[in-house]
């Protein structure tokens, strides 16, 4: 039951109606955004692993977004403005300070050790700023629904806070990062740039 659900997932419209149940937790991705990432219509921005591109709006700049899932981005091309492309987070290939700020919103934890550690190294030096935002496990430890929760996730790499900012601190300098409780998810958001 959870593989098919996990590959109905893998389809631009099962995205989209997880996207749908994840309110809660999308809405806490959103607030960080409106926070931390810097807008302005000339602002060059890169969000890494952009499914189908339901974060577009939230950026006011120049827009690029990439994501693995051919499907997702034929999606996202047909629903929003904006440049985007098929490549692999971990085998980012834009040129050095191509942006002002890259962002992973729900990526790393798709991602394994290594991949996290060459999209944090690759987006440093693409972007002048990294901004990832994601689910991570539990901040208290005994929220029990919510770690089941969070293995229910087709992502195979669940982290706590503390590990995944661990990471990206080995190969990026962290300037500044937190975490929030949410009822299905608890967030965390990292900023990053180069060493």
């Amino acid at each position: 039951m959870l593989r098919a659900f996990h590959n109905l997932q893998e389809t631009a419209c099962g995205y989209s109606l997880t996207q749908l149940l994840g309110g809660p937790t999308i809405r806490r991705y959103q607030a960080f955004v409106s926070a931390y990432v810097p807008q302005g219509a000339n602002r060059r921005i890169l969000e890494i692993g952009c499914g189908v591109g339901s974060a577009q709006p939230w950026f006011t700049g120049i827009y690029t977004g990439i994501d693995i899932n051919p499907e997702y981005v034929a999606r996202a091309r047909e629903r929003f403005s904006g440049d985007f492309h098929v490549m692999d987070a971990a085998q980012l290939t834009f040129s050095p300070n191509q942006f002002d700020d890259a962002v992973s919103i729900a990526t790393a934890h798709h991602l394994a050790d290594e991949q996290v550690a060459r999209m944090v190294e690759s987006a440093v030096l693409a972007a002048a700023s990294l901004h990832v935002i994601d689910a991570v496990l539990p901040i208290s430890p005994g929220s029990i629904f919510k770690t089941a929760l969070f293995h229910m996730d087709r992502g195979r790499h669940v982290r706590t806070f503390d590990a995944l900012r661990a990471i990206i601190a080995q190969h990026a300098r962290v300037e500044h990062s937190e975490a929030v409780p949410g009822p299905l998810h608890d967030v965390c958001y990292i900023r990053a740039s180069r060493s």
